[in-house]
């Protein structure tokens, strides 16, 4: 069986459970809660009041899974920057380590993006509501997750040219998320809101 049709059979199986695990959590949630026909919409309610209202269900769940898997998209990152670095300065073979570590860099960096994707729509941002920072936001990681897919162009390449251009593209990834990132109203937060 081929490699890529495991891997991406993998990550699909992954990105499944990651959307079905909320789903069932708020089906769950919404059979056991009475409607009550006094409540009013969040953005209704935060209008008139001023404050905000907190993220319950199934926009809480995918919020915190995209905190979460900007994590574990920063553990592999800071390894696979230390793994190219050391090749770049010993001249090493571009090995199966290092192989590794760019594709679970650019397969944590897509999953991170669909599931940015879906908090954007389950906000209602994909309607407009003049909310052109998430927009910004997820046009640079649109090009982000492009260009971390970038390594593979270089399979054939001598291993200091792989060396080098990967670590220019995990770099080039990590300026483009941090512009990104900086562009949302809340810029920069180490906890989900």
């Amino acid at each position: 069986m081929d490699k890529h049709i495991v891997r991406y059979g993998l990550l699909l199986a992954a990105l499944i459970f990651l959307l079905s695990v909320p789903l069932v959590a708020v089906i769950a949630q919404d059979s056991t809660e009475e409607p009550v026909a006094t409540e009013e919409p969040a953005a209704v309610a935060e209008a008139e009041t001023g404050e905000t209202q907190p993220d319950t269900g199934f926009i809480a769940i995918v919020r915190y899974t995209h905190s979460i898997v900007r994590w574990i998209v920063v553990v592999i990152t800071v390894i696979a920057i230390i793994k190219l670095i050391a090749g770049v300065v010993q001249g090493s073979a571009f090995d199966a380590l290092a192989q590794r570590l760019m594709l679970a860099f650019s397969m944590g960096v897509t999953l991170q993006w669909v599931v940015g994707l879906i908090l954007l729509v389950s906000l209602g941002s994909v309607t407009g509501f003049g909310f052109r920072h998430f927009w910004e936001h997820a046009g640079i990681m649109t090009v982000a997750v492009a260009l971390a897919h970038m390594h593979n162009r270089w399979k054939n390449a001598p291993d200091s040219t792989r060396y080098r251009a990967s670590l220019a593209i995990v770099v080039i990834v990590l300026v483009l998320v941090f512009v990104g990132v900086g562009l949302l109203p809340q810029g920069w937060r180490v906890l989900p809101a």
